[in-house]
């Protein structure tokens, strides 16, 4: 059983120090992402001449897809390893590794004009992809450090603040990054993420772990064996599987809009592209607000109801956004679609948490990230790929409502929003049931109270059985 001295979160030294840490450690995060864009667009990518190459968009996509892919790569095989180690030390290693990777970016600026092209790219693109390996190790460790040092009731709440604080990030980056590199260079950027690297681990290092109890730790059975387990429990899994599908079906919905949202303003709303800047934030804000209200919600909705029902309220929001003609009612929908993810995100750690026993918990999350990236990924492309050519100039005419290319992809998202929300339904009713029983559990000693713990413990005892 946890220490009652956990009990609420403004009295919960470990939870305040993770809470800082972390809102410190995102905006460096996004602050930097967004300036080595710009500092490829605007700086790497120029020629003499002052003009910007031609290979500059596939140069800055170069980057992202460098943040991308190690979470579909490393990402899958992570989690055996982080339900293996001291989850506290693996932070801490992390931010430690982050901290010198991002550090040593430092020394592109000073050779930028002793060093060609290419290989300030290959430079950047490696500790990119190195410093977002990392992060695949630290963030199921951080996951499964929430669920000991935050007592249950209090978790939904830990997890509307942590992802309040991403989305705040995801609205301050892109303005601070832009005049922070003009004004004093990318250097500046690079220092500010380092020091936010360094700041997580002074945090983390501040942070009393409690002992493990005995029911949540398990004897290495084997890389292969503990793998095959990990997946077979959460494919055994409908909670787990319910949760993945939704935070799926959300970032399709994210993906949609990032990838026609422009072409969105210009065409439906008839509205010029600066305008992009102020809908991007209203979801910003909306998700801001969403995840910061989910500890109050979840004290009146179980988190299982509050998943399903913010689902659908996505897909009605983005139904409503497809409808939209006037910027005013599409920046309230935006908002709304901002505050039904933000739920969306903060509620999915919370039940993890409850469904998942602490020793399975690195290989849950390794299983969910990836899926949730891959989804993302395919929803740019494919929105993408439809805008351009299968509904390229595609106009129809249903019950008196006019389809666009860019409305039909937004509606759709929403449809399937709508769709992820009813299928979860039913998976989502046993939600009360294994908390009680994990509750019950915790209470009583005993491993394995609830049927998704029963499954993980069968897992893992048939793995190790198995060469």
């Amino acid at each position: 059983m946890k220490d009652t001295s956990t009990s609420g979160l403004r009295t919960n030294r470990n939870w305040q120090w993770l809470w800082r840490g972390q809102s410190v450690s995102v905006i460096g995060d996004m602050v930097v992402l967004v300036t080595v864009m710009l500092w490829i667009a605007t700086k790497i990518a120029r020629q003499p001449g002052g003009a910007v190459a031609s290979w500059a968009p596939a140069a800055v996509s170069g980057a992202l897809i460098a943040v991308a892919v190690p979470g579909l790569v490393v990402g899958p095989f992570a989690g055996v390893w982080v339900d293996r180690w001291n989850r506290r030390r693996t932070m801490l290693t992390a931010d430690a590794a982050r901290f010198l990777l991002i550090g040593s970016l430092l020394v592109l600026p000073l050779l930028r004009h002793r060093m060609p092209t290419g290989g300030q790219l290959a430079i950047l693109y490696a500790v990119l992809a190195a410093a977002s390996c990392f992060a695949e190790f630290f963030d199921p460790s951080r996951l499964a450090i929430i669920g000991v040092i935050v007592q249950s009731e209090d978790q939904p709440k830990a997890s509307g603040q942590l992802q309040a604080a991403m989305a705040f990030a995801q609205v301050i980056g892109p303005p601070v990054a832009a005049p922070l590199l003009v004004i004093f260079g990318a250097q500046w950027a690079l220092i500010l993420n380092a020091v936010s690297f360094g700041v997580s681990f002074l945090c983390i290092r501040a942070i009393r772990v409690p002992a493990t109890p005995a029911q949540d730790r398990q004897e290495p059975a084997g890389y292969r064996a503990e793998f095959r387990a990990g997946l077979r429990f959460f494919a055994s899994s409908k909670i787990l599987v319910s949760v993945a599908a939704g935070a799926m079906i959300v970032m399709l919905g994210a993906g949609a809009v990032n990838a026609v949202g422009v072409f969105f303003v210009l065409h439906n709303l008839h509205a010029s592209a600066g305008w992009i800047g102020v809908i991007s934030g209203a979801v910003g804000v909306g998700a801001i607000a969403g995840a910061s209200s989910t500890g109050a919600l979840a004290q009146r909705i179980h988190l299982g109801r509050l998943t399903w029902l913010a689902l659908i309220g996505g897909g009605l929001a983005l139904i409503g956004l497809s409808r939209c003609t006037s910027v005013g009612l599409a920046i309230v929908m935006c908002a709304l679609l901002g505050a039904m993810a933000g739920i969306i995100n903060a509620a999915d750690p919370p039940i993890m948490l409850r469904v998942a026993p602490q020793h399975m918990l690195g290989r849950v999350s390794s299983v969910v990230s990836p899926l949730v990236q891959l989804s993302n990924i395919a929803a740019m492309a494919i929105a993408g790929l439809l805008a351009s050519t299968a509904l390229r100039g595609f106009h129809a005419e249903i019950a008196g409502l006019a389809f666009g290319p860019y409305n039909t992809i937004l509606a759709t998202s929403g449809l399937l929003f709508i769709a992820a929300g009813l299928t979860t339904i039913a998976p989502m009713r046993d939600l009360p049931a294994a908390v009680q029983a994990t509750a019950d559990a915790a209470v009583s000693g005993t491993p394995g109270a609830s049927k998704d713990q029963e499954l993980a413990a069968a897992a893992t005892a048939s793995s190790a059985t198995k060469p």
